[in-house]
Order: C-alpha cells, then sequence, then structure tokens
C-alpha cells in the first residue's frame, strides 16, 4: 500500500470463545495481518484462529488480557494496530470506516463506538450507549498499560471520537447473561492494578444508593431490561468498593475462620472432657469444672486469663473489655450445669 494507505495489523486476544471468533475473525479479514494469542483454550478455538487468522500464538491463561496484549503488540509487523476483544465484532460501516481513514486522517488515536449486549440484547435507551473505546493507534501515537480498564496510556497523539450515527460501531456480545456479568465482576474487581474512581471516604450505604441513581439516570427509560442494565453496573460499582474497604480494613477471612474454628474446636474438647469426668464418677461441681477448665486453657493458651489480662492491661483503660467468646460461654454453661446438679 502507498503513503496514505499504510498496512494495518489486527490482533485478537481469546480463551474459549466457541463461534464468536469465528464472526470477531471474519470482520477483521480486511487487515494486512491478522494476530490471534490464544490463552491456552481448551475448546475448539485454536482451530478456528488457525482458519482465520496468518498468526497464532499460544500462551498461558491468566484472567485478564491486559498483559496478554503486550505480546500481541510486539508481534505486530505493521504500524497501524486495530484490536478486538474476543467477543467484539467491527460492524460492516466500521470496517469501511477504517479502511477509508487509516491512512489519511490526521488523528493517532481512535476511539470507536460500542455497542454493547448485556443479557443477550443491546437497547439504544440503557446507560452504555453510546459507549466509546480505543481500538485502533499509530504505533507511537499510544502505548498499551496494564492497568484494568485503562490498557491504553502514555497518548501523545489526537484522539479522534468516530461519530455513532452512521452505523460505524463495534458489537460486543459482552454478556450473555446476569450470571456472567456477575462472574465478570467478580474476576474483574479482584485485579490489584485496576481503575477505580471512587472516593473512600463516602459511607458505603450512601456510595452505594448514589451509584444506583446514577446509572439509572444515564438510562432514557423505565423499561425492565434498561433498569436491570443499570442495576447490574451499579452493582459492579459497589462490588468494587467492597473490595476495596475489605483491603483497606485488613480484612483476612482465612484467619478469621481459623480463630473461629479453632476456638469452637476448644469448646468441643471441654464438653467431651467434662463428660467424661461425670461418666468416670470424678469430683462434681466446681471441682470438675475447675480442673477442665485448667486442662483446656493449657491446651488453648490464647484463651488463658492471665493472657487476657495482659493484652487488656496492654491496651490501656479505655479499651472496651471484649465480649465473651465462645469459650468462654460454654465454660459457663458447663459450670452452670455441673454446679447445679444434685448431690
Amino acid at each position: 500500500m502507498g503513503v496514505n494507505n499504510p498496512k494495518i495489523s489486527g490482533f485478537v486476544i481469546t480463551y474459549n470463545s466457541g463461534e464468536i471468533l469465528k464472526t470477531c475473525l471474519r470482520s477483521l479479514r480486511f487487515v494486512d495481518e491478522l494476530i490471534v494469542v490464544d490463552k491456552s483454550s481448551t475448546d475448539g478455538t485454536a482451530a478456528v484462529a488457525a482458519a482465520f487468522a496468518d498468526k497464532v500464538i499460544s500462551v498461558p491463561w491468566s484472567p485478564l488480557p491486559t498483559e496478554t496484549r503486550f505480546v500481541a503488540y510486539d508481534a505486530c509487523s505493521h504500524d497501524f494496530i486495530l484490536y478486538l476483544d474476543h467477543d467484539e465484532c467491527l460492524s460492516v460501516e466500521a470496517i469501511r470506516w477504517v479502511r477509508e481513514n487509516a491512512g489519511s486522517h490526521p488523528a493517532g488515536v481512535f476511539r470507536i463506538p460500542k455497542r454493547e449486549y448485556i443479557m443477550g440484547r443491546h437497547d439504544d435507551d440503557a446507560y452504555y450507549w453510546p459507549s466509546y473505546n480505543v481500538r485502533a493507534f499509530r504505533r507511537g501515537a499510544a502505548e498499551f498499560v496494564s492497568t484494568l480498564h485503562e490498557e491504553v496510556g502514555r497518548i501523545t497523539g489526537e484522539i479522534y471520537d468516530v461519530p455513532h450515527d452512521g452505523g460505524v460501531c463495534i458489537h460486543n456480545l459482552s454478556h450473555r447473561d446476569a450470571h456472567q456479568w456477575i462472574e465478570k465482576t467478580n474476576r474483574y474487581t479482584s485485579e490489584r492494578d485496576r481503575v477505580s474512581f471512587f472516593d473512600a471516604s463516602t459511607p458505603l450505604e450512601t456510595f452505594a444508593q448514589k451509584r444506583i441513581a446514577y446509572w439509572l439516570a444515564q438510562s432514557r427509560s423505565r423499561s425492565d431490561y434498561v433498569v436491570a442494565t443499570a442495576l447490574l453496573r451499579a452493582v459492579y460499582d459497589i462490588v468494587d468498593r467492597v473490595k476495596l474497604w475489605e483491603a483497606q480494613d485488613g480484612l483476612d477471612g482465612d484467619a478469621a475462620f481459623a480463630a473461629v474454628c479453632s476456638e469452637l474446636e476448644a469448646t468441643y474438647d471441654i464438653a467431651d472432657r467434662a463428660k467424661l469426668w461425670e461418666t468416670r464418677g470424678g469430683p462434681e461441681g466446681e471441682t470438675i469444672f475447675a480442673a477442665v477448665r485448667k486442662e483446656m486453657e493449657a491446651f488453648h493458651d490464647p484463651l488463658r486469663s492471665d493472657r487476657r489480662q495482659t493484652s487488656a492491661q496492654a491496651a490501656g483503660p479505655t479499651v472496651r473489655p471484649k465480649p465473651p467468646s465462645r469459650l468462654e460461654k460454654t465454660l459457663e454453661k458447663i459450670r452452670s450445669h455441673l454446679t447445679g446438679r444434685r448431690r
């Protein structure tokens, strides 16, 4: 091609995409070099990729496409880069626009309107239309970055938003149903390097109410579908915000569960030991209780009264005493039972 018709490298990152990948790759068949980076698919994806792509690169699976884009970019031979996710397909109008403007348009970075399909449908009245994503740029005008939802950064060229009113768009078949939305929400919000724009000082309840109101306000009708998509979008924000709070608060569910299990095991040990003493005809009442408690506290050192006292003293006089633990409650129940028996 001449100066005004530069060669185009196109690429797609994929994993177990099935038949959607075929449609995606057909929409890119006009490029001069088509690359597919397959993240070790286990279905027929590799065969579909081989049928359409000039080059198929296999890499280990990873939960997000961000890092894999560096691999695809390095494999591109040409200076105009066009890329899609494996659930995205260019419209015929978008294909025509890229072919006609790749060489002559003065911009260096191009944002293409995206028609989202959530729960299998698209609705122009939903919050998501029109949305824009960078999907093409000239080498040197931008770079890929690893941050989720940012992806393209270090932009030095002019950014151009392709008008959406002429049919130019990407059809994004992103979410078949609510289940897939929730799965992606959990996966994306578990990524440490992600973009979150939320004020951590806003109370969680207020934040949730505001996000629901915000996405409803972006919608242009109140049909069940439009409202459902707005609520799903708010759910993403709420889950993201709760995970940020969880990290800031230092919550460790594994450690907390281990502590609960340890305490419960201690109460089982006490109950079993007290029952064994009774069946052996050992001493009654306070004697049994004192002996069992002494033995159990020796095995469960963190629960000893002298350790609790030391911690309370170290914390200072303004610290409120902690509520009784399960072990302490169980000890009290056993004590009441044993001391209340008839002699």
